[in-house]
């Protein structure tokens, strides 16, 4: 089992997904110095790039019953709700009918992008921490539960907040609040390419 939990953690596929993860909490993180249109423009790059590398993510058994450490507070997470919410502004409320409480509902329920944003942010920071602090426990385990996460609760709201931005940048957003020089707001960040040599993932000495 050792064997194919190190297998797993260090696997292309989860390393580039680490990768991404860190760049797109990073980029949260640095909300606050951002347009709104290139805020936007920059997100529906990342969602899907992140939603494709968790869709690969590799199976793995679990070592221990209790989860590992966690790292994002409360606070953390209101930080990052709140920054986008001042970012997005009126453009922050959507409607939404993939939720669970739909059940109990016939009409879509009130949402907001930034809500959804420190949604992701909570369980992909924490994952990412438990990732750099090296131990084979503990990531995999950490590795197991982002993996069900992603298919029970956080995927979910990362598609439903690219719909949502979908619908700002090309519908509601004003020509003039466009991003200037039509270049790729996907520069100021890194390419693709960039993002998967960014992280050291080497075997422990």
């Amino acid at each position: 089992m050792e064997e194919k939990a190190t297998l797993a953690i260090f696997d292309k596929n989860t390393v580039e997904f680490v990768t991404v993860a860190a760049e797109f909490c990073g980029f949260l993180e640095r909300a606050p110095e951002m347009a709104r249109a290139r805020f936007v423009d920059t997100s529906l790059k990342l969602l899907p790039l992140l939603y494709l590398k968790a869709s690969l993510l590799p199976d793995c058994p679990r070592w221990e019953e209790a989860d590992p450490e966690t790292f994002v507070t409360e606070g953390d997470y209101e930080r990052v709700r709140a920054a986008v919410a001042s970012l997005l502004g009126e453009y922050d409320d959507y409607l939404e009918v993939f939720l669970d409480d739909m059940a109990y509902s016939d009409t879509p329920i009130r949402q907001t992008v930034s809500e959804g944003m420190a949604d992701l942010y909570q369980p992909l920071k924490d994952f990412v921490c438990v990732y750099r602090l090296g131990l084979r426990q503990t990531m995999n385990d950490s590795l197991v539960i982002c993996r069900e996460q992603f298919a029970g609760f956080w995927g979910q709201r990362l598609v439903n907040v690219m719909r949502a931005l979908h619908d700002v940048k090309y519908r509601q957003l004003p020509q003039a609040d466009a991003p200037e020089g039509g270049g790729d707001v996907f520069d100021d960040i890194c390419t693709e390419d960039e993002l998967y040599r960014g992280l050291d993932m080497g075997e422990d000495e």
